[in-house]
C-alpha cells in the first residue's frame, strides 16, 4: 500500500456458581443425615491426603473404587459410604499466583488510564472492590450517563420492528408496545435512582469533569436531570455538555425538553454545547462564552427562524454544526455581519435552498445535501476550505432531482483555497455541467467517488474554471463490472485551447483506458506538470473534513501493452519537459 501526500480489556476470571439443584440437593441430605455422621464425615479426606496424625493412606494399594480411607486408621479396611454421604464436588475459582492482586499494586495513574477507558457505571462499580478504589470515580473527567447502556438489546430490535410497522397483526403489535412501555418506565426509575444517588453520594466532595454526556428519555418530571446539569456546569466546571433527548411511550411526541438554560451564565466553564432530538433549545442571546454548538435530529416542528437566530444571537460562536435537522421552511438565510462562525458544517438537513448571505468570518465550510438543490454564496470573504458532499438514498426522488446542475452550488468565493467533492450513496443526482464562474484561489481539488459510469473528462470544466489550480486528485471506486454506458459532456473542439500554467500534480484512482481523453488534455495544455500517478486501485484517506490523502493498492498490475500506450501519449502530446509518471 503506499500513500501519495500533497486496551482491549483482560478476559474476565471465570466465576463458577453451584446450581440451585445441587444447592437443595445438599441441604436435603444435611438434614436426613443420621446422629453423629457429620463428625465422621469433617474427618474424611480424599485419596493420598495428610491426616491429622501425619499419616498417609497407602498408594501402592490404592483403594475400591467408591471407598475412602479414613482418617487417622491407615492399616483399617476403608468402609464403603452409602451414595448420599459422598461429598459434595465444589467448583472454586482460579487462583492468581502467589494468590497477589496485580491490579492494586498498579500506580494511580495507570489504573486511571485503564479505567478511562471503561463506561461510566462499570467504573463506579469498582469502588465496592476495594477501598483505594473510592476515590478513583472522582478523578475521572468524562461522566457519561446514557439509558441506552441499561437498556436491554430487545428494546432496541423492538423500536426498530415498530418503525417499519411490524408485526402486522395487531393483537402482537399491541403486546410488543406494552412490552416496550414497560422497560422503558423500568428503566427510567434505574436511571432516575441512579442519578439521585449519584449526587447525594457526591456531595461534599471537590469533583473536576471535563465532558459530561446525558442520554435519558422525555418525561414530565426531568428534575434530577436539572439537578445533574446545574451542579455539573456551576460546580464540577464541565467545558463539554451533550444533551441527548429519546422519545418515549406514554408522552406527548410534540412536548420537547426545556434546557436549564438558568446555568448558561458568564461564570460558567461552559464552552461545547449538543443538543439531540427532542431537545429545546434555550436563549443564547444573554450568553457570549459558548463557542461551539451541536444541533443533532432536531425535530421538523422547529421554525427556520430559529436556526437563523443562532447565527445572529450567539456573537461567540465559532463552531456551528446541523446535523439531521428538520424544518418546515424550506430556504435558509443566513444574515449575521457580526457573527465570529469560523467553521459550520450541515450533514443532511432539509433546507431546499442554503443562502450565506453574510459571514465574514467563516473558514471551513462542509455540506452533506440530500435535499438541497441550491447554495448561493454572499460575503464570505473569509471562506478557504469546503467539501460538498452529493447524497441521496430514495430512489423514488432520483427523478425530481434529475434536473440539478452542478454549477448551481460552487459560488462566487475570492478566498476559496481547497474543496473536496464527493458523491455517496446509492443514487447519483447530480449531473456534471460547464462551469461559468471562475474559481480564482483556488489550489487544491479532489474529486472523489465518482460514480464509475462517469466520463472523468467533464472535471476539465473545473481545471479550466480554477486558473490557479495546483493539486487536482480524482477517485473513482473501483468496480467489478463494466458500465453500460458512459455520462459525460461534448466539449467543444477549439484549435485555440487555453494553456494552463500552474497545475504541478495529477493523480487519478481507479483509472482504466477510457480515462485517456482527460489524461491527453491535460498533458497537452499544462505547462507546469511535474508529476501524473495513475493508480488503477485505491482509496482515499480523510484527515477530517477538508484534508486528505490518496493511498493506492497494487491489486491490478499494469500489462505492457497498457504502459505502452500512456507513454507514447505522453511524448506524442506532452510539454516538454515530460513530468514524472507514476504507475500503479
Amino acid at each position: 500500500m503506499r500513500e501519495y501526500n500533497s486496551v482491549s480489556r483482560a478476559s474476565p476470571v471465570d466465576i463458577y456458581f453451584l446450581p440451585q439443584e445441587e444447592h437443595d440437593c445438599l441441604n436435603s441430605r444435611s438434614r436426613t443425615q443420621p446422629p453423629g455422621s457429620s463428625g465422621r464425615r469433617r474427618r474424611l479426606r480424599g485419596r493420598n491426603a495428610p491426616t491429622r496424625r501425619g499419616l498417609t493412606s497407602s498408594t501402592s494399594n490404592p483403594p475400591f473404587p467408591g471407598r475412602l480411607p479414613i482418617a487417622g486408621t491407615a492399616k483399617l479396611s476403608a468402609l464403603p459410604l452409602p451414595p448420599k454421604a459422598m461429598p459434595m464436588l465444589h467448583r472454586v475459582r482460579p487462583r492468581t499466583s502467589g494468590g497477589e492482586d496485580r491490579l492494586s499494586v498498579l500506580h494511580d495513574d495507570l489504573i486511571l488510564l485503564i479505567v478511562s477507558r471503561l463506561d461510566t457505571r462499570t467504573v463506579l462499580s469498582m469502588a465496592i472492590l476495594a477501598r483505594r478504589w473510592v476515590r478513583i470515580p472522582r478523578e475521572l473527567s468524562v461522566l457519561d450517563f446514557r439509558v441506552s447502556d441499561i437498556l436491554p438489546p430487545e428494546y432496541e430490535r423492538t423500536v426498530a420492528l415498530r418503525q417499519r410497522n411490524l408485526p402486522r397483526d395487531a393483537t402482537l403489535a399491541g403486546t410488543l408496545d406494552g412490552l416496550k412501555a414497560r422497560c422503558e418506565i423500568d428503566t427510567i426509575r434505574s436511571f432516575t435512582n441512579g442519578i439521585t444517588s449519584f449526587l447525594e453520594a457526591d456531595s461534599g466532595h471537590d469533583r473536576r469533569v471535563k465532558t459530561l454526556r446525558l442520554e435519558f428519555f422525555r418525561t414530565y418530571n426531568s428534575i434530577c436531570v436539572d439537578r445533574l446539569i446545574n451542579v455539573a456546569v456551576g460546580a464540577w466546571g464541565v467545558e463539554d455538555l451533550e444533551v441527548v433527548v429519546r422519545q418515549s411511550s406514554g408522552y406527548d411526541h410534540t412536548q420537547t425538553y426545556s434546557f436549564p438554560h438558568n446555568c448558561l451564565n458568564l461564570q460558567s466553564c461552559l464552552r461545547s454545547l449538543t443538543l439531540g432530538k427532542y431537545c429545546a433549545l434555550p436563549p443564547l442571546h444573554s450568553y457570549n462564552t459558548l463557542t461551539k454548538l451541536i444541533l443533532r435530529d432536531m425535530s421538523a416542528s422547529t421554525p427556520v427562524a430559529m436556526y437563523e437566530r443562532v447565527f445572529k444571537d450567539c456573537t461567540g460562536l465559532q463552531v456551528l454544526h446541523l446535523t439531521f435537522c428538520c424544518c418546515a421552511h424550506t430556504t435558509l438565510v443566513v444574515d449575521a455581519p457580526c457573527s465570529h462562525i469560523r467553521e459550520l458544517v450541515l450533514e443532511e438537513c432539509s433546507f431546499f435552498v442554503i443562502e450565506l448571505r453574510d459571514l465574514p468570518m467563516l473558514v471551513r465550510l462542509a455540506c452533506c445535501l440530500t435535499h438541497t438543490s441550491k447554495i448561493l454564496f454572499g460575503s464570505v470573504p473569509s471562506l478557504m476550505d469546503t467539501n460538498l458532499s452529493f447524497s441521496l438514498e430514495d430512489d423514488s426522488k432520483v427523478a425530481a432531482r434529475w434536473i440539478d446542475e452542478f454549477d448551481s452550488f460552487l459560488g462566487m468565493s475570492p478566498t476559496m483555497t481547497n474543496l473536496v467533492i464527493r458523491f455517496i450513496g446509492r443514487r447519483t443526482w447530480i449531473r456534471p455541467s460547464h462551469l461559468e464562474k471562475k474559481l480564482l484561489h483556488l489550489k487544491k481539488l479532489l474529486v472523489a467517488d465518482v460514480p464509475s459510469n462517469w466520463d472523468i473528462s467533464w472535471t476539465r470544466g473545473l481545471l479550466m474554471a480554477s486558473t490557479f489550480l495546483e493539486v487536482l486528485h480524482i477517485h473513482v471506486p473501483h468496480s467489478e463490472t463494466e458500465p453500460d454506458c458512459l455520462r459525460g459532456m461534448n466539449w467543444s473542439k477549439s484549435g485555440n485551447e487555453l494553456r494552463h500554467h500552474h497545475l504541478k500534480e495529477l493523480v487519478v484512482i481507479g483509472y482504466t483506458q477510457r480515462n485517456i481523453w482527460l489524461l491527453k488534455y491535460v498533458v497537452r495544455v499544462c505547462t507546469s506538470l511535474q508529476r501524473i500517478v495513475l493508480l488503477k486501485d485505491g482509496h482515499v484517506r480523510y484527515i477530517g473534513l477538508w484534508d486528505w490523502r490518496m493511498v493506492g493498492q497494487q491489486t491490478c498490475p499494469w500489462s505492457d501493452d497498457e504502459q505502452m500506450v500512456v507513454r507514447r501519449m505522453m511524448k506524442i502530446f506532452g510539454l516538454r519537459p515530460l513530468p514524472e509518471l507514476i504507475l500503479g
